[in-house]
């Protein structure tokens, strides 16, 4: 080859070259421009398609589990509830169910009695598994627990458990002083009952009439009339509030007197110095209002 072709040669792989370096670098600028974009959208389009399973996720997690409540339903259909008298030592399944417990239970309660557990009063059937305060509050005025037949059990003759039976039924307490053991000799008054009156009795400072049991949202009103005609209040027993001394956090603490009330009185009593008679809060409260907070409120200086 002549020196001029060797020369054209050169060019023509000097110009080759510079092309193929050109291309080869056109691609890294446009794969450099287009990695920002990627960074940018990558992640809110991964996001976005795992909330999508997630959502497919609940949304099967949901219908299995409905699937598995009808079918638990179909199997295992809830009883009609019907509350009655009961003695856990004695009812059968059927009755246990009956009266609200779930058939586990039931099955439960059999086992504990079949391993010698005897219930000797009411309150023993809180310690059941599952049993919770609103479910033993229903029960427990339909609890009736053969009390002759555990005393004699335990070796004390039957006659002497008659009387004992007879003396909770004719027992007559009074309501201010009566503690919770007392409270139990009552025919139907468990420990939760008890508590409930004397933690009420505590709110107000006092019974002035045996109709106030019926304020008590805890106690279904069949208990309280199958109670009331064995019980008494003796008002001297009551401690009223100092209204002209007290502060308003003592004021509220009463079940018949609100916050705002409190704050109203407590201004009042500022502003005249002194209070004399509940007739002064006229403007606070209701006639009724005053008329069942009369024996809790005191404006003499005694």
């Amino acid at each position: 080859m002549s020196k001029q072709q060797w020369i054209g040669l050169g060019i023509v792989v000097l110009m080759v070259t510079a092309v193929e370096v050109t291309v080869h670098w056109m691609r890294k600028w446009r794969e450099a421009q287009s990695v920002p974009e990627l960074l940018t959208f990558q992640p809110e389009r991964e996001q976005e398609f795992e909330q999508y399973l997630d959502s497919l996720r609940e949304a099967e997690y949901a219908a299995r589990k409905a699937e598995y409540a009808k079918q638990y339903a179909d199997k295992h259909p809830k009883p009609d509830v019907h509350l009655q008298p009961f003695d856990p030592n004695t009812a059968d399944s059927t009755l246990l169910v009956t009266v609200g417990l779930q058939p586990w239970m039931a099955k439960n309660l059999i086992r504990y009695r079949a391993a010698g557990k005897v219930f000797r009063q009411p309150e023993d059937l809180r310690s059941l598994y599952g049993m919770n305060d609103t479910l033993y509050a229903t029960l427990e005025p339909y609890i009736q627990i053969d009390t002759a037949k555990w005393h004699v059990s335990s070796g004390v003759s039957r006659d002497s458990a008659r009387v004992e039976y007879r003396v909770k039924k004719d027992t007559i307490l009074e309501l201010n002083t009566a503690d919770t053991a007392e409270l139990q000799l009552l025919r139907g008054v468990g420990r939760y009952t008890a508590v409930q009156i004397v933690r009420y009795r505590q709110a107000l400072g006092g019974y002035h009439s045996v109709s106030q049991l019926y304020e008590i949202k805890e106690l279904p009103k069949e208990r309280v009339d199958s109670i009331a005609a064995h019980l008494f209040a003796d008002t001297t027993q009551i401690t009223p509030i100092a209204v002209n001394r007290a502060s308003v956090k003592q004021l509220q603490r009463h079940p018949y007197i609100s916050y705002k009330q409190a704050e109203q009185i407590y201004d009042l009593r500022r502003r005249k110095i002194q209070l004399h008679s509940i007739d002064e809060l006229s403007g606070l409260f209701t006639d009724d209002e005053r008329q069942r907070l009369t024996p809790y409120l005191q404006f003499s200086d005694k």
